[in-house]
């Protein structure tokens, strides 16, 4: 036999121990039944997000290294693409990305498209790995050692 709530059991915004069940139930009403946002929660907070902070940065650099270049002609006039015909387009800015400064476009652009593939590989294989050493040993330390690994990648990408 099933057996059904009480009034008291049920939330409403007026006072969550004595509801209807048809009362929409707000924010506040479980926030008062929970307990605030308090001091605990903004650490918190500030030690998961600034775990990300490093991996938004380097997943952000990658507009950079992504960039396609601006060409311009040798030859005025000229009627080929810059990849049919590499001696009559030369890059405009070199530094305008990473792929125009190594020359990663035309025949080798697939190496630019390949750095996405790659970060994201990493994220794979580091989620998998670091999730399973988080069971074992602990997420603290899991997210610190995935914190340093991202700050020594981050560091060895810079040069």
């Amino acid at each position: 036999m099933v057996q059904q709530p009480s009034d008291d059991s049920c939330w409403s915004a007026e006072d969550p121990k004595k509801a209807h069940s048809d009362e929409a139930v707000t924010i506040d009403a479980y926030f008062r039944r929970i307990g605030e946002f308090g001091r605990y929660q903004r650490s918190h907070y500030a030690v998961v997000a600034g775990a990300w902070v490093a991996c938004a940065w380097i997943t952000f650099s990658m507009v950079f290294v992504n960039a396609r270049p601006a060409w311009l002609a040798v030859a005025d006039g000229s009627t080929t693409t810059p990849c049919d015909d590499p001696d009559a387009w030369t890059i405009a800015d070199t530094a305008q990305s990473v792929g125009a400064e190594w020359r990663l476009v035309c025949a080798d652009g697939y190496r630019r498209a390949s750095l996405d593939s790659l970060y994201f590989l990493g994220f794979l294989i580091g989620a998998s790995a670091l999730g399973a050493a988080s069971d074992r040993y602990g997420r603290r330390k899991a997210c610190a050692v995935s914190a340093g690994i991202a700050a020594g990648g981050a560091l060895a990408s810079a040069f």
